[in-house]
């Protein structure tokens, strides 16, 4: 079963998984159309990007493309850049790989992997099994008044690909959050794009055929951790200069730049494939050549269509219109309706 999962908070801001709509079923491989792209997987649009992070740095001026950011600010930047090429190998901003995570990966890549593997890897976890418990007796799953209290029942209820998903945010989730600072609710904001990304990334993989759909849901997962470590050196960098107010144009300009290249340092000191490294870098805006392969085509819809979902919920971005503005990006075809259609009853009118 493949399943799409999103966050919904709860009114004390505790972050629950919540499944979302199951897909539509699928149809024989013969007659589903693979979603058209730019032949070659071209950087996220900087506009819609910039207002994700404009929302997330609660600063209007983030959005400019056309600021520059003054001598000060330069100099801060390239003060930065040393510290953006040490994450990966540095320990100070570099979020510490999960300890499960070679577990889970070695589970999915192993074809003959069951829901009992899946299941033993949940069980070593407390935080995991009330998240697999939790999801398993919402109102989505749960076929009785009976109350689903084991792990293989659960794991039974949501799948391979579900619970696959489930432990990959839940894994990633506490680094990408908490993230302290006067520039806005950044972590919090900044995950939740995450989470829309990997929903749509994962949607666009099931269905080219040529992707992993687990593989392009972690990616834009750790897309977030790439921008969140970026963004916890500017702030060191800032506070370190109290005189030097944090500029939001400047930020938002080092987020497009470093956060998919830091993500893919990230990914490769976690001991990721050169697959992987390849199809985040391709998504920065400084990347000189676009990795035309279908995990970065998935990834680079995934964050496109998770900023739009985001800039839609928080009104940001008019739902009318918001589908038009997708296909202008390069996304086409009538697979790519119904992922958008799922994406906006899941998240922005659930």
């Amino acid at each position: 079963m493949r399943s799409l999962f999103f966050w919904r908070r709860q009114r004390h801001g505790t972050p629950v998984v919540t499944p979302a709509i199951p897909p539509a079923p699928v149809a024989p491989a013969a007659t589903i159309a693979t979603p058209v792209a730019a032949p070659v997987a071209a950087p996220v649009e900087p506009s819609v990007l910039r207002q994700v992070y404009a929302l997330a740095l609660q600063d209007a001026a983030a959005a400019d493309l056309h600021a520059r950011p003054a001598a000060p600010h330069m100099n801060l930047l390239l003060a930065a850049s040393g510290e953006f090429a040490q994450i990966g190998t540095e320990p100070r901003y570099t979020p510490r790989r999960p300890s499960l995570l070679p577990q889970l990966l070695e589970a999915i890549n192993d074809e003959d992997s069951s829901l009992r593997a899946l299941s033993r890897i949940v069980a070593q976890d407390p935080q995991l099994t009330g998240e697999l418990l939790r999801t398993a007796n919402s109102a989505l799953y749960r076929v009785s008044a009976n109350p689903i209290e084991s792990v293989e029942r659960a794991a039974a209820m949501l799948g391979t690909s579900g619970i696959r998903t489930l432990i990959a945010a839940s894994l990633v989730q506490p680094l990408a959050t908490g993230v302290a600072g006067g520039l806005g609710r950044f972590g919090e904001l900044i995950w939740e794009h995450s989470l829309y990304s990997a929903s749509a990334a994962e949607a666009w993989a099931a269905r080219s055929q040529d992707a992993d759909p687990f593989t392009a849901h972690l990616l834009a997962l750790m897309h977030g951790l790439g921008s969140v470590a970026v963004y916890r050196v500017l702030s060191d960098l800032y506070a370190a200069q109290p005189t030097l107010p944090p500029d939001g144009a400047t930020i938002a300009g080092a987020l497009e730049t470093n956060a998919a290249v830091t993500a893919a340092r990230i990914a490769t000191g976690w001991g990721l494939s050169e697959r992987t490294r390849k199809a985040l870098e391709a998504q920065s805006s400084a990347a000189p050549v676009g990795d035309p392969s279908p995990l970065a085509q998935a990834l680079q819809f995934g964050l496109f269509t998770g900023a739009v979902t985001l800039l839609c919920k928080h009104g940001k971005l008019p739902v009318e219109g918001a589908q038009e503005r997708i296909e202008a990006a390069g996304f086409h075809g009538a697979q790519v309706a119904r992922i958008w259609d799922r994406l906006l009853r899941a998240y922005v009118r659930p």
